[in-house]
């Protein structure tokens, strides 16, 4: 017969076996999901380096296409310059027909009083003018002005052999000795003579 103490003990062992059995599976458990942390932890980690990786792409590739907007920025810049001073210089050919004409006292009866000064101003320059060598004259601006200065009379002949006669005979400025026109006339180009 086995003795009360000897099944005690050998009990008391069987439980610390079984206890220690169970922590065992217990911490087998515990690794086992802690290995899966692990994996989910590696797979985050690997999706996040290759974020980053792309992150790293888009920034050279922003950069990239930075450097490309500012070289385009910059043609386009030299292309506008080069097309206002291409477009200045057909204005100002365009221009080079015309003459502007300062300091004429304007008659408060005739509206269109400026292809008749321009034709005194032929004679005293002695210039020979014809109709069909006019295009256009007239004075520029409102009737009106507030300082009392006469408006400017714009011409704008067929020829430019004609406006530079004018030119020319005029050496740009002269008094005019005519009763309705003794004041100081000056005839300047209309367009920019350096080009």
């Amino acid at each position: 017969m086995i003795n009360e103490a000897t099944w005690t003990k050998s009990s008391s062992k069987d439980e610390k076996f079984n206890q220690l059995r169970k922590g065992i599976t217990e911490l087998k458990d515990t690794m086992l999901i802690q290995n899966k942390k692990l994996d989910k932890l590696t797979t985050i980690e690997n999706k996040l380096n290759g974020i980053q990786q792309k992150m790293v792409e888009y920034e050279n590739k922003l950069k990239q296409l930075e450097e490309d907007k500012e070289q385009l920025c910059n043609k386009m810049v030299q292309k506008t310059n080069l097309l206002v001073f291409q477009l200045d210089r057909q204005e100002q050919y365009i221009r080079r027909e015309n003459i502007l004409i300062y300091g004429v006292d304007e008659n408060k009866e005739d509206n269109d009083d400026g292809e008749k000064v321009l034709f005194k101003i032929a004679d005293e320059l002695e210039i020979n003018l014809e109709d069909n060598e006019i295009q256009r004259v007239h004075r520029l601006g409102q009737k009106r002005r507030s300082n009392g200065n006469p408006r400017q009379i714009i011409a704008r002949f067929v020829s430019y052999k004609k406006e530079t006669s004018f030119l020319v005979t005029n050496g740009h400025s002269k008094i005019l000795k005519e009763d309705s026109m003794s004041s100081f006339v000056k005839i300047s180009h209309l367009y920019d003579t350096s080009y």
